[in-house]
């Protein structure tokens, strides 16, 4: 199949995988193969293995960062450094998208970036919302809440209630008048561990 062709097809797919092929073409191994070479002329871009988006000159319309995590590795959401970035609570900027997910602790590489995934409980995976791209795409991110909760939970480690404002030093965290303590302090319950309410105490 020409290149020309089969980009008339997928041009509306944000996404999609090398099982396109078993749709599009009545020789799937063969359109398999092109995808290689198409990948190595940069009509195609590999988000990872199996799964495609077009390459950049030849895409309609850009695909935002947040929409490429929210496919690659489901089910997930942005949160931790990225979500706290968002919500200009650090200071720092945050070249790689950091997300959770119920599944276990993943990395993945690409044209577009760095997508790093963190393991957390299935009980712990609330408090996001589902939002929209620039360009209409899904994907979901954490309440500013959660993010913090979430980033102090998965850090616990490093971090010691008794070494004062912990919350300055360790994160430098700022614009704290948009945290909704009520929720805050609810949402900690859940996770009852009483380090990460120790550090919480700087926040009343």
């Amino acid at each position: 199949m020409e290149f020309r062709k089969f980009k008339e097809k997928v041009k509306n797919m944000p996404f999609f995988s090398s099982d396109v092929a078993e749709i599009f073409s009545t020789s799937p191994l063969t359109l398999r193969n092109q995808f290689s070479r198409w990948k190595k002329l940069g009509l195609l871009q590999e988000l990872k293995r199996g799964l495609y988006i077009l390459g950049q000159g030849e895409r309609q319309t850009a695909i935002s960062r947040q929409a490429i995590a929210a496919i690659l590795y489901q089910p997930s959401y942005i949160s931790l450094e990225s979500a706290l970035s968002h919500y200009q609570m650090i200071p720092e900027r945050v070249d790689a998208v950091m997300s959770v997910s119920p599944k276990k602790t993943r990395m993945f590489h690409n044209s577009l970036g760095t997508f790093h995934y963190r393991n957390l409980q299935t009980s712990l995976n609330f408090g996001f919302m589902a939002k929209k791209d620039e360009n209409g795409y899904p994907y979901f991110i954490a309440e500013p809440e959660k993010a913090l909760l979430d980033y102090l939970y998965l850090n616990l480690g490093g971090l010691d209630p008794k070494d004062g404002d912990i919350l300055d030093r360790s994160i430098r965290l700022q614009n704290r008048s948009i945290l909704n303590k009520n929720k805050l302090f609810s949402y900690a319950r859940r996770f009852d561990v009483k380090k990460l309410h120790a550090i919480l105490k700087e926040l009343k």
